[in-house]
């Protein structure tokens, strides 16, 4: 294999591992433990405001770099892709990469639509007492993170599959 490859697998693999790992943790631990940690409701929302603006940067670093490195790794690997795509609709691994392509898409909407949508509101919800609408609200937030939780474990697993992990 290829240094340049070798290099951009290892970035690659190393942003999916921050990527998906970090944002398991936070929905499994620092999510719960934030509503038992806080009992004043304005203080929680405090928290996992300032926490997420942290969490963001290192999120959207990895997220570029996994663009990236994504991006070259097909021109790279499999140029058919970009030069003749029906032709590598034709192939084994085609299809299976065309799924993974769209997963990713799917998966960035619904990340940052739900973070532009619910990112600067909830503080100030919080800051205003308006806890009920607050809690509407972040039920809603709750279900779109899961889902993209779920999506980056698909994306996982259609990576394995295009490794030839399974086959």
């Amino acid at each position: 294999m290829e240094p340049l490859i070798i290099f951009l697998l290892f970035v690659h693999v190393i942003s999916a591992v921050f990527l998906v790992g970090s944002s398991i943790f936070v929905w499994i631990v620092v999510w719960p433990v934030s509503s038992l940690s806080f009992e004043n409701e304005r203080m929680r929302t405090r928290f996992m405001s300032l926490m997420g603006k942290k969490y963001a940067f290192f999120t959207n670093l990895s997220i570029l770099l996994l663009t990236v490195t994504g991006l070259l790794l097909i021109y790279i690997i499999r140029p058919l892709y970009f030069t003749d795509f029906s032709q590598a609709m034709g192939t084994s691994w085609g299809p299976t990469l065309t799924i993974k392509v769209v997963t990713v898409g799917v998966m960035y909407g619904i990340l940052y639509g739900n973070n532009l949508w619910h990112g600067k509101k909830f503080p100030l919800l919080a800051e205003e007492g308006k806890f009920d609408l607050l809690k509407q609200m972040r039920k809603i937030a709750h279900v779109l993170s899961f889902i993209t939780v779920g999506l980056m474990v698909l994306i996982v697993l259609e990576a394995e599959i295009l490794a030839g992990v399974f086959f």
